[in-house]
């Protein structure tokens, strides 16, 4: 049974773990898929922002976690058809969803506190007329049909050139497989390299 916010409480945990569900923590998780990280350095950071020094689940457990703490307020269908474009990035449109939750909403995201999935609810349901952000969703999915006009073609490629977002496809070598998978032997290093991680953060918030 899944949660519905007109009825539930939204968790703060998973399986027992308490996590930091701030908006803010989702956001960087976000962000840090394109930092210039190894998979071992993103899993550190991860704990780091979901856990910070409390229990958490290791190993695939962790990805488990994660996975629900990201993706747990959808519940709709994937559809057939998967589209693997990058459709946000929440440093290029951070003024445009800034600016559309505090006139659509009337909330302000430098300010204001709330859950991650209230975030994403809020943000993937706001009007499509009314949000300069879903307007550039929009043109970053339109695709470029044979009987449009050549005028339209141009249009369309010229938006989407002006809001395009590098399209990056995660490439991992096999040092970094092996790093993984060996990832729940290192766990017991983790408090060692404490400062390491904290180092990370600040190059990471920069």
């Amino acid at each position: 049974m899944t949660e519905n916010v007109m009825l539930d409480q939204l968790p703060e945990s998973w399986k027992g773990y308490q996590i930091n569900t701030s908006f803010r923590i989702g956001i960087q998780i976000m962000l840090m898929q394109d930092a210039d990280l190894n998979e071992y350095e993103k899993m550190d950071l991860l704990i780091y922002l979901m856990f910070e020094d409390r229990d958490h689940p290791e190993g695939s457990e962790l990805e488990e976690c994660a996975n629900w703490f990201i993706n747990g307020w959808y519940h709709d269908n994937p559809g057939t058809k998967k589209d693997k474009r990058k459709l946000i990035d929440y440093d290029v449109d951070q003024w445009r969803i800034y600016a559309d939750f505090r006139q659509i909403y009337g909330i302000d995201l430098a300010t204001d506190e709330m859950h991650w999935w209230t975030f994403n609810g809020l943000l993937w349901n706001m009007p499509n007329k009314l949000s300069s952000f879903m307007e550039v969703i929009d043109i970053r999915r339109k695709k470029i049909m044979p009987k449009m006009s050549n005028e339209e073609k141009s249009a369309i490629r010229e938006a989407q050139k002006i809001y395009s977002l590098n399209q990056v496809e995660a490439k991992y070598s096999e040092n970094e497989k092996m790093m993984i998978d060996e990832y729940d032997k290192m766990m017991a290093q983790r408090k060692a390299r404490k400062e390491e991680q904290e180092e990370i953060l600040k190059e990471f918030r920069k």
